[in-house]
């Protein structure tokens, strides 16, 4: 091969090299495209799907994967080094056990959530409200995941003894809870008003006092060491967008809390 010949292919495999390398860094500041993996719990699982159509559109070449189920169980997950790109939990307490480790980044309250007293739609118990539990086979949440812990609160500010219950059943998600409800594997069990509002007359609901309730605190954040750290920003701050509360509170949610 002629020397000019030889020095026109050593420019285009430079030239090559050079495209090569500018096209990688790219794609590491402002990928066009990927997998966002956001954990998330379990009562999220209606509204979230919603909230991604709109991410999605918003962001062509991005698609939004989901783990649905108890925090603690996402915790733990994560813990384990799961790959997740974000964490939306439905109480502070795993977030900041996360942070503790330094698993987490920074989170933002992003929804609320208050508990009901839910029945099978043919009420077989008869309940009338949540003083008529007394006798009523009982599905509840764990006490390790959100559910469950808030559940306790609501029973001891009624001044209600667990341990006086008939609880045939405890649950590791609330999409469980509700699930045997509308099966009739029990006659009543506390569940969230977001997946109260998604099961329709599927169930019968019976609001709690004022005094008895206990709010729950949905934080968001992306975890530590996130290879899609700027995608998983996006997503934070589309729910915490306008268009992001308007889903939320549609499905049963109350707004993010003031700070």
């Amino acid at each position: 091969m002629s020397r000019p010949a030889l020095l026109v292919l050593a420019l285009l495999v430079a030239a090559g090299c050079g495209s090569g390398s500018g096209s990688s860094g790219g794609n590491s500041s402002a990928p066009s495209g990927g997998k966002l993996v956001v954990f998330a719990a379990s009562s999220l699982i209606d509204a979230f799907p919603k909230i991604a159509t709109t991410y999605q559109q918003q962001h062509p070449g991005w698609k939004v994967d989901f783990e649905f189920l108890g925090s603690d169980q996402l915790a733990a997950q994560i813990e384990q080094g799961d790959p997740a790109d974000v964490f939306a939990a439905a109480s502070t307490k795993y977030p900041e056990q996360l942070q503790g480790e330094k698993l987490l980044g920074p989170t933002t309250n992003f929804a609320t959530n208050t508990l009901v007293l839910a029945t099978p739609a043919d009420n077989p118990a008869g309940i009338t409200s949540v003083h008529d539990i007394g006798n009523a086979k009982l599905v509840v949440g764990d006490p390790s995941v959100p559910i469950g812990a808030y559940t306790l609160t609501v029973l001891d500010n009624l001044g209600i003894n667990p341990s006086s219950l008939n609880i045939v059943s405890e649950e590791a998600k609330v999409t469980d809870i509700v699930t045997k409800l509308e099966l009739g594997e029990a006659d009543a069990g506390f569940i969230y008003t977001s997946d109260a509002k998604t099961a329709g007359d599927k169930l019968k609901t019976f609001q709690l006092p004022a005094s008895a309730q206990a709010i729950a605190t949905y934080p968001i954040g992306i975890v530590t060491g996130s290879k899609n750290a700027k995608a998983a920003q996006q997503w934070i701050d589309l729910v915490m967008s306008p268009q992001g509360q308007q889903v939320l509170v549609h499905d049963g949610f109350g707004p993010a809390p003031s700070s």
